[in-house]
């Protein structure tokens, strides 16, 4: 005995290949797409457990007293050449 699903998309294909019109075709297409975009929705949760923490890293950072002593520190350890 043939599973009635495999039977049923059988027939659908039949169907849709011997299709002339356009809206019909458009029809199917944007069933197609609604119920496809339902599963794109649902599956991305991953993304939304991951925290966003740029402004608690950011108020770690450095103060701007602190950057330009790091800058002047870093331009006299440079090995500079005298003419």
């Amino acid at each position: 005995m043939e599973d009635p699903i495999l039977e049923a998309k059988r027939e659908l294909i039949q169907w849709i290949k011997q299709m002339d019109e356009l809206d019909d075709i458009a029809e199917l297409l944007e069933i197609k797409n609604r119920k496809t975009s339902v599963h794109q929705f649902a599956e991305p949760q991953t993304e939304d457990a991951v925290k966003d923490d740029f402004d608690e890293r950011f108020a770690k950072g450095m103060t701007d007293e602190e950057l330009m002593r790091k800058v002047y520190e870093h331009i006299e350890s440079l090995p500079w050449k005298e003419k």
